[in-house]
Formats: structure tokens, sequence, C-alpha cells
């Protein structure tokens, strides 16, 4: 039993005859036939006979009157009831007829519709002339294909391959690549070297030919395909596709198709010496140009590696010929035939699916579904499998016939562009919440490198025309000075990528020795594999960066995409980093001389104060602290905090501490400063608002403190108790321009510390504000009782206990700015 309406079988065998076919099976020949080798007489699809039972044991018969497993599936290209294109009474208003086929060049015969595999393979074996038949294989080849690009190339007798047509590509790319070597590493001519289909990605272009980056676009894939003849390539078949919508499994086996119906049509028409661009073809001694339509299509699915199959749904009869068997790995000897050996074959996560499949194909008449195959070997195999149902004169389903074929290569594709793209997600996310170059630094060596599977790295940063070390990991402390020189040296390796404007990529260490044979820097011998890679951003170079493997790497394609894309985000965050920390850099040092750079001694006082920005994004913040001397040898001191981390905070600061200042100047104290200073910020007309306390401090010890908003101070008593003190509050300045600040009285003993600080040095994300404070009284009341024993009783002391307290012990690093300031009444002596 043969597979019905498949290439190369119009007859059934006798009933004794393998359930298995050759591919290069055909059927009787007919001596009536036309000497034609182009004209074909097909089948009369109602002269077919049933298939007949074979001898031996009945066939498995379904429990349900329904198939409860299915086969593999089919395709247009092999319905036997299609209509037949050959015959104009058959053909559709979408279906080109052969006879008329002569009458104009491709494009005045485009059909409606993307053509069926049948109609593409008859078309083109339709062509009379050479031009015909480019113009017809590239109509063909991009139809249903978006967008419409392609172009085909014709191997020289000398092996150079030449622009035979194209359709749709950038004049400039193709002016680039109108001749193409033999050994080149472009796809195309690995495609025609290795005489297999190649697919290729924009980027990797762009990584061996820098220049064509404006002729690129990187959302476009390219297929070539081989123009094969038997074991000879006679050019290749070049198809640029989009990324987004990826190239569906049945366009590869149309283009697969067109591309050895093509090359065989192409052969008979050298045969013939026909005239024309693709006249310069040498020719060979071949009959495959005088073969038939059928034999062709079977030759055609030879190459494309696509089995036939058919299924007696009746009998639950499977038909395969040799190239399903071997898909699904099994010897042609061993298939018995048996729906029970094909549901064993398929994997068991996707038997359910399989199953899906036929029982909607019954009901559809179409089958489609996408399985692995397990071999007995243990290994997997996607294949993908299409097939239509043939209905009864009682319309219930008969047989099915159909084809599949092979797409592991395609899932192994998408498998790894998919983790390419996860890939470059993750480091894009590491990158992004980086805002200053060592946090850009950090995320490189702590996130990338390990997804790169490297194990160093260095970076190197320009800065006025040189290139500096800026971070490196995994890197012996013998080597640092020499890659603290190698982004001095203009005939180095980072020189060199600079120049080259692409990654050097060196698989071993003895290859970087033979390309840099006299350079001071040698890798360790742990530093097997080497990528010194450029940085540069649209402003002009950033740095460069070399990253280390501890083996040797061969560095595929792959891998130099991956690569090409981290130093492309990589670039871009530094640029970015860079400006942050220069105008962070710029405003620290505006909010600096805003700050006193001095406080004034007061007598029987020791005074000591800190300040630190947040070192947590671009911005400054609005801490300040201040002390004005009094005439009566008292002083005020002032702490505050305006809202926000901002220029325009640090410019409000800077107003509110000059006022203050002025009016602590005129005279007034504790509540009526406060109050002038609310009145200023109120009539600065400004959104902001300004947290603050003042203290002030006569000789004697005796404390009047006012507060708006702020967090009370703490007081530290000579025996070590700390105590946080009551002093009433009232609402921060610039809520409203009449607000009272009730005053509180204290009293400051003799060798007792009264310490006033901002939020940010209890404000913290990790630890509650009670537990904050609570820390803060306790480093207080330690450092008071060494203070007691005689161990911190002088000002520099003071001046570590000042440190401390804004150290990362008490705050979150970077998460807001601190400012405190220290008052200790000097013990009596």
């Amino acid at each position: 039993m043969a597979v019905q309406g498949s290439p190369g079988s119009e007859d059934r065998p006798p009933p004794n005859a393998p359930r298995h076919r050759s591919p290069d099976a055909s059927g009787p020949t007919d001596p009536a036939a036309p000497s034609d080798p182009e004209a074909v007489q097909e089948p009369d699809p109602a002269s077919r006979t049933p298939p007949r039972a074979k001898p031996g044991p009945p066939p498995e018969q379904p429990t349900s009157g329904r198939p409860t497993a299915p086969p593999a599936a089919t395709s247009d290209a092999v319905h036997p009831t299609d209509p037949d294109p050959t015959d104009p009474d058959e053909a559709g208003p979408d279906t080109v007829d052969p006879d008329t086929a002569e009458s104009g060049p491709a494009e005045s015969r485009a059909i409606a519709r993307p053509p069926t595999l049948r109609e593409s393979v008859i078309r083109l074996l339709s062509c009379p002339d050479a031009d015909t038949l480019l113009a017809t294989a590239l109509d063909v080849a991009l139809a249903g294909i978006a967008p419409d690009a392609g172009a085909v190339f014709i191997a020289d007798a000398d092996g150079w391959l030449r622009l035979a047509g194209h359709r749709g590509m950038d004049t400039d790319l193709i002016e680039r690549f109108s001749v193409v070597a033999p050994d080149s590493t472009l796809p195309l001519a690995t495609a025609v070297r290795e005489q297999r289909p190649v697919f290729g990605m924009a980027e990797e272009l762009m990584v061996r030919y820098p220049d064509l980056g404006e002729l690129l676009d990187v959302a476009m894939d390219y297929v070539v395909l081989p123009l094969m003849v038997d074991d000879r390539s006679l050019g290749g078949l070049v198809v640029r596709f989009s990324r987004a919508s990826s190239l569906a499994a049945e366009d590869e086996q149309l283009l697969t198709m067109v591309a050895d119906v093509f090359a065989h049509r192409l052969e008979h028409l050298l045969v013939l010496e026909v005239s024309g661009p693709l006249a310069a073809v040498p020719a060979a001694d071949s009959a495959t140009g005088r073969l038939s339509r059928r034999t062709r299509l079977e030759l055609a699915m030879s190459s494309g590696n696509i089995g036939a199959f058919e299924w007696d749904i009746g009998t639950g009869t499977l038909i395969w010929d040799e190239r399903t068997v071997k898909l699904f790995g099994i010897e042609s000897d061993d298939f018995d035939s048996r729906l029970a050996s094909f549901e064993n074959a398929i994997h068991p996560d996707d038997r359910a699916a399989v199953q899906q499949a036929i029982a909607e194909s019954m009901e559809t008449g179409e089958y489609h579904v996408i399985c692995r195959a397990v071999w007995p070997d243990g290994s997997h195999h996607w294949l993908e499998a299409k097939g239509k149902v043939e209905r009864t004169e009682n319309d219930e389903p008969g047989n099915m016939v159909g084809v599949v074929w092979d797409i592991s290569e395609q899932r192994e594709r998408e498998a790894r562009r998919e983790a390419r793209r996860e890939f470059v997600l993750r480091v894009t996310s590491a990158f992004a919440a980086a805002l200053t170059t060592q946090e850009v630094l950090a995320a490189m060596t702590g996130t990338v490198l390990p997804e790169l599977g490297a194990h160093a790295i260095a970076i190197h940063l320009e800065h006025d025309g040189r290139l500096l070390l800026a971070g490196a990991a995994g890197y012996p402390e013998e080597t640092m000075e020499r890659l603290r020189l190698l982004g001095a040296e203009g005939d180095g390796p980072m020189a060199a990528a600079l120049r080259a404007q692409h990654p050097l990529f060196f698989r071993t260490r003895k290859e970087y020795v033979q390309r840099f044979p006299a350079h001071r820097f040698r890798p360790s011998p742990g530093h097997q594999a080497l990528v010194f890679m450029p940085l540069a951003s649209a402003d002009g170079t950033v740095g460069t960066c070399l990253i280390s493997y501890s083996e040797p790497r061969a560095f595929g394609s792959d891998d130099q995409i991956i690569i090409a894309a981290v130093g492309s985000i990589l670039a871009q965050s530094l640029a970015r980093a860079r400006l942050s920390d220069l105008f962070r850099h710029r405003m620290t040092e505006l909010q600096e001389l805003m700050m006193p750079r001095t406080l004034d001694q007061l007598t029987g006082f020791e005074i000591a104060a800190r300040y630190l920005p947040a070192a947590e994004g671009m911005q400054v913040g609005g801490d300040w602290f201040d002390m004005m001397p009094r005439d009566d040898g008292g002083a005020s001191f002032v702490i505050g905090d305006v809202q926000g981390h901002s220029a325009q905070a640090a410019g409000v600061m800077g107003q509110l501490r000059t006022a203050l200042r002025a009016h602590a100047s005129d005279g007034y104290r504790a509540e009526h400063l406060m109050a002038r200073g609310n009145q200023t910020l109120w009539g600065l007309d400004t959104e902001r608002f300004a947290t603050c306390c003042i203290v002030d401090v006569a000789p004697p010890g005796s404390l009047q403190i006012v507060r708006a908003g702020h967090p009370s101070p703490l007081q530290c008593e000579p025996d070590g108790t700390v105590r946080e003190l009551d002093v009433p509050g009232a609402l921060p300045l610039g809520y409203a321009p009449d607000d009272r600040y009730p005053v509180f009285h204290g009293q400051l003993q003799p060798g007792a510390t009264l310490l006033l600080y901002t939020d940010g040095l209890v404000d913290r994300p990790d630890r509650p504000y009670d537990q904050a404070v609570a820390a803060v009284s306790t480093a207080l009341g330690q450092w008071m009782r060494e203070a007691r024993d005689g161990r911190a009783d002088t000002r520099s002391d003071l001046e570590e206990l000042a440190h401390l307290l804004v150290s990362d012990a008490f705050t979150a690093p970077g998460y807001d700015d601190v400012a405190v300031l220290l008052i200790r009444r000097l013990p009596l002596t």
C-alpha cells in the first residue's frame, strides 16, 4: 500500500509489499506518456481502489470508532484531491496555468494568496527560460514573508558567487556584496560551501562588518539555502524576514523546496543552452533537467528531509516512507505499521497534544501537531506534521495523508534567541539600577560576569585622552600594576580594539601572545581566553573592557553577539553614570560651600559636626548645621533639613541659613529666631518646607531649645545615661506664617554632651525609628563612659564620635544625607 497522492507513487503495490516506501520509489512508466519532460498526466482520484488488507493477523481496530493515536502530518503538496493546476477546467483564479505561463514575466502572474508547495513547484518547473525562472523563484520564495526581500547568487566556474537578481534588498547593501568570495565567512558563502541552510542575524554581520551598521536593520534575520543538484551547489538563495514574526516552519519548508526545484530547473535550462543572467553557470552532465514534475517533487522532499505518511483510519494501518521512519529513529525493517508503535515513539508529555490534534482533524479535516519523537537511544527530536483527512462517500473520515519533518534545529535556534533576549534583559535591568560609576562596575562584576561564564574583568575609563583603570576583579595583585599601564600604551590590545571599533577575541592565551608578542601585558596561566572590548557612546569613547576566561573558548556567533550587546549596554550605562557622578560632584561642592567650613570656639565647650551627603541618585539634600556666637559669650546652634533632594532644596537651604544668621546678628534668640526663619521661608513663596532645631547655649550651661518638626536632641549625662529631651514640637517652617514655637529650658551639666541630628541618622529602611534612636543612644552612652574613665576627653575623640555616628554602623549607606552637631560641656577642673 503506497501513500495516496504522494510524489513518485501513482499505483499501489501488491498486498504483500512492505509497509514503508523508499523515497526513490516511483510508479510504472506509461509508454504513451508525452515526450515533453514537463508534461505530467495526473491520476484520476476516482479511479483509486480502496486499500486492501495485508495477509496475516487483523489490524488493530480503534476502540471507539475514532482513532486513538495520530500519525504525523500533511501539506497541500500531497493532497490527492487538490485541483490539478495543469487542468484548465480545475484551475481556479489563484492558480497558475502552465500552458499560459510563458506569456509574460513572473510579476504578471502574481497570485492572490501565498502559493501552496505544489503550486510553487509547478510554477518553477513551467519557466521556459532563465530570466523567468529567476523572477519566479523570487516571487514564490517571498510570497507571504514580510518584508519581501531576497536575492539569488550563482557560483561561477571559479567558485565566486555573483548576484543574479534580487527583490526588495537595500541597494547599498547589494552593491557591497554583489560578488562574494567562496572562502568568505558570510552566511551565503558558508551555506554554499558547506551545502546546508544557514541562518544569520543582523548583529552577526554588524560584528564582522562594523561599517554596515547604518545599512542593516537589527530587527531582521536572514536565511541562506544552497541551490543543490546532486552533490553540487549552483549558488545560494538569500531571504530576509522580520524577527518580530520569525520564520514559520511552513516557510522554511517552502524555501527549501523552492531552492531545490530552482536548482534542478536551472540545470535543465542550462542543458538546453538558454541565455540570460544565469547562463554563466557551468553546466553539468545531469539528467535531472528531464525528470518529471512528480519525480522532482520527490527529489525536493528528499533534499528537505520531508517524510510522507498515510493512515487508513478504518483499519488503523500506518504507511510511512523511509524518511518518516528515519525521522522517528526507527529502522525500516522494524516498523510494523501499528498505531501503538507510533504512540510509543512520541514523548509521553506530548501524547495528549497529538491525540487532541487527531480529534480536531476528524472535525476540521486539517491535522497539525508539533511533538517530540523519542529515539531508541533516548534522544529527543522535535517534529512537525501536517495532514489532510479524506472523507468517504458517507462523509466519514477515511484516510489521512500528510508530511512530517524535523524542526529540532529551528527549536534550538529559537531557544538560543530567547536565551539571548532574556540575558540582555537581565543585563539591562542590572545596569538600569546602577546610578553611579561604581555601581555600574559592581553590577558588571557581580551580575554580568557570571552570566558570561567569565571569571575576571578590568574596565578602563577615558579621562582627558587617557585610559585609566576604574575597576578590576579576578586578577592577582601582581597583575594590577600591569593593568594600570595597559590603558596608557598606544600599541597595546586596548588601543587596537578602539581603532578596530569592535571586540578583539582571543580563543587562547597563545593567540594573544602571537598577536602582541612584544607587549608587556601577559595574562597569567589562569587566563586562557580574552576579549578586549571598546566602549563607546554617542558622545565618543567611554573606555575599554577586558574580559578573561579560565579555559580556552571558541567564541561562536552567539558568544560574539552577546558580548557585543553587553559592551553596548555597559558603555551607555557608564556614560550615563559618569554624567551623574559629575553632576553630583558639582552639587555636593555647591552644598559644601553653603555649609560652615569651621565652627567657632565656645569657651567651656567642645563642638564637633559632620555632614554626609547621600550616595544614592544624582541629587543632593537640604541638610545643614550652623553656629552663631553671641555677644554675651553664648551661642545659637542650628540644625535643619529642607524637604527634598535636589538643587532647589540645596538653594532653599542656603537662603534659609543666610537669613537665620542675619536675624541672629540682630539679636533674635530661640523662639523669635525660629519665627523669623519661618517667615523668611514663607516669604520665599516656595512649595518646600523645612524642619529645624535651635539651641541657645549660655556659658553656665543653660539651654533654650525650640524645634519645628525636627527630631528632639539626645542628652548624654556624665555617667553615660542618655535621654531624649522632651522638647515641645511645632509645625515645620513654611507651613504657616505666624506659627509659634514653645521653648524647652534645660541644663547641660559639666561633662555632659548634647547631640543634634537630622532624620537621616535614624530613618532607615531596615530598622524602625525607635530602634535606630536606641542604637544611637547606646553608642553615645558608651562613648561617655569611656570619657569618664579618662579614655575620651579630648576634642579629637569628640570628632571621632561625630565620624562614627555618620558611618555605616548607624546610617543606611546612600539612603539619605545626614548632619550631626555635638555640643559637649567640659568637665570642671
